[in-house]
């Protein structure tokens, strides 16, 4: 589950950018997500919840989004 300080890889489209879990509900549904960039007229932050398909969409937009957890590295 996604959870917040996660890094994950956020695709909009054909675009993808790193970015960082600042939020997230106890369950991972809903999610606010940190990145230098603009996606989907979002400048770097982006509301996004999961839909009862599974499937993340933009808050705003209603847009499709795909996050993926990138590996956490033990030191």
């Amino acid at each position: 589950m996604i959870a917040r300080g996660d890094v994950v890889t956020l695709t909009v489209e054909d675009r993808t950018v790193d970015a960082k879990v600042v939020l997230a509900s106890p369950n991972g549904r809903s999610l606010i997500l940190a990145f230098e960039a603009m996606l989907d007229g979002h400048v770097g932050m982006m509301p996004v919840f999961q839909d009862d398909d599974g499937i993340y969409r933009a808050l705003i937009s209603g847009r499709e989004v795909t996050i993926a957890e990138k590996p956490k590295w033990v030191n």
